[in-house]
Parts: structure tokens; C-alpha cells; sequence
């Protein structure tokens, strides 16, 4: 099977965001954990090693918007998730409800 570039962003940004959905809960908790003073200094002071150790790539910021049509990663507006390319070919045809496109 021949991948093409936008398949195989796509299934890198899937991955990413079911990582980063796998260890988000966890780091709340440990969080909470680690700024409540009531606790044992010795099991913050653990709790913070483990949160340090997390990977990166789990980080929010670390996600980017993709394209829903084309999988392009730069350029891409959050009310669409559409790439500039795709919003003025949709603009173009009447396809974007309530968007009207100053020029074409």
C-alpha cells in the first residue's frame, strides 16, 4: 500500500492526539496531588519527578491543526479546519454556509 504525505501526517496527528488524550487526565491529577500542601513533602516531591518524566509529545502545545480535506499543516483556520487553499476553492463553489469571499 502506497502512503501518500497527507495520509501520513494524518496519522502522525492522530497518534499525537491519542497520546496527549491518554496522559492528559493522568498529568491533571498528579498536578492536583503536587499542589496539595496537606500531603507528604516526600510524595510531591515524587509526584513532580513523575510529571517531569512525561513525554513531550503528549504536550498540547505540541498539537497542530491539520486540513480535514487535504492534510496540510500550515495555513488552516480554526471555524473550518480547513486549509487557505480549501477555503477559497469551497468560497469559489458557494460550498461555506453563511461566508461570503470578497474577491476571487
Amino acid at each position: 500500500m502506497i502512503m501518500t504525505k497527507e495520509v501520513i501526517v494524518l496519522t502522525r496527528d492522530v497518534l499525537k492526539r491519542k497520546n496527549f488524550l491518554k496522559t492528559e487526565l493522568k498529568k491533571i491529577i498528579l498536578r492536583s496531588i503536587s499542589q496539595n500542601f496537606e500531603s507528604n513533602h516526600s510524595v510531591r516531591i515524587d509526584v513532580l519527578r513523575r510529571i517531569i518524566y512525561f513525554k513531550k509529545k503528549s504536550s498540547i502545545t505540541r498539537q497542530n491543526s491539520v486540513c480535514l480535506i487535504t492534510g496540510r499543516i500550515g495555513g488552516v483556520y480554526r471555524q473550518y479546519n480547513l486549509s487557505r487553499h480549501e477555503i477559497k476553492r469551497m468560497g469559489k463553489l458557494n460550498m461555506l454556509v453563511n461566508t461570503k469571499m470578497a474577491s476571487f
